[in-house]
């Protein structure tokens, strides 16, 4: 149960971000140095599935026009940490160019019911991406990914990070890439709905009126498990939503999102309230 949690934790962070959000680091006329980071902002996400909490995770996002750094902790959480073990670390830096995000090293640390783990990929800032370190390793039951799958890839954290500079810097979330988890290999695309939408109100939320939806499906493409029975469910296109609203003076924030699983249903990430500055 846990793995199955964690791969959708996984794609479902793209779709936020998953669970996953960004503080917008916006350049003042004063900043000397337009690649100077300020201190990140911490954004905590609830994790629900067939109605319960089940994870959260803490993300300190911090976005320049130029550079990204990302730290997230996923843990279990609420009745889903009486049922499954998850506690996960990740972290990635990268850069902007021609409004893409380039990822340098990505690295992701944990431990679940089977153990520690630990992957690290150098993409080299859209240079090659090299795996060069997965722990366990993949197993013989599971397909090997192409080279093409293996290059020009996003990390999750990253994927992420290239929606918020999209939408905070164009007001669209419109994007096409290949993602890489490590043993798989997904494609994801993000389209703008057009106007704007109501954030729905079936759970509770700090945030709602109207919000940016952007519209976004993830396929799995490689990596599958040889054998399993799976493959073609798996395979299917999986739908989702991201809701971004401006908060504050940090720009637009994915502050829900929903994402369709064909095997579990239903999962739906929501932000709990950030500090505003009031200056």
């Amino acid at each position: 149960m846990m793995q199955r949690f964690a791969k959708i934790v996984g794609i479902a962070s793209v779709c936020s971000f998953a669970t996953l959000g960004a503080a917008y680091a916006q350049t003042t006329s004063n900043t000397s140095n337009p690649q100077e980071q300020s201190q990140p902002v911490k954004l905590v996400y609830d994790i629900y599935n067939k109605g319960l909490h089940v994870i959260s995770v803490n993300a300190n996002y911090v976005l320049t026009p130029t550079t990204y750094k990302v730290n997230a902790h996923f843990f279990s959480a609420g009745l889903g940490s009486l049922v499954f073990t998850l506690d996960s670390d990740a972290v990635v830096n990268g850069v902007f160019k021609n409004g893409q995000s380039l990822p340098g090293v990505y690295q992701s640390t944990g431990k679940d019911k089977n153990g520690n783990f630990k992957l690290v990929m150098n993409s080299n800032y859209g240079l090659k991406t090299d795996i060069t370190t997965l722990d366990p390793a993949r197993d013989n039951d599971r397909d090997a990914l192409t080279a093409d799958q293996q290059t020009n890839s996003l990390d999750m954290l990253s994927a992420m990070a290239d929606l918020m500079h999209r939408v905070n810097t164009t007001g669209k979330c419109d994007a096409q890439f290949n993602l890489l988890d490590g043993l798989r290999s997904f494609t994801f695309r993000s389209q703008t709905a057009a106007g704007e939408s109501d954030i729905p109100s079936n759970w509770d939320s700090p945030y709602r009126g109207k919000a940016l939806l952007c519209q976004v499906v993830a396929q799995q493409v490689g990596g599958f498990k040889t054998h399993s029975r799976h493959r073609a469910l798996l395979s299917q296109p999986q739908p989702g939503s991201i809701w971004f609203q401006k908060v504050g003076d940090m720009g637009y924030l994915p502050v829900r999102f929903d994402f369709k699983n064909p095997k579990m249903g239903m999962v739906t990430g929501i932000l709990q309230k950030v500090p505003v500055s009031k200056e």
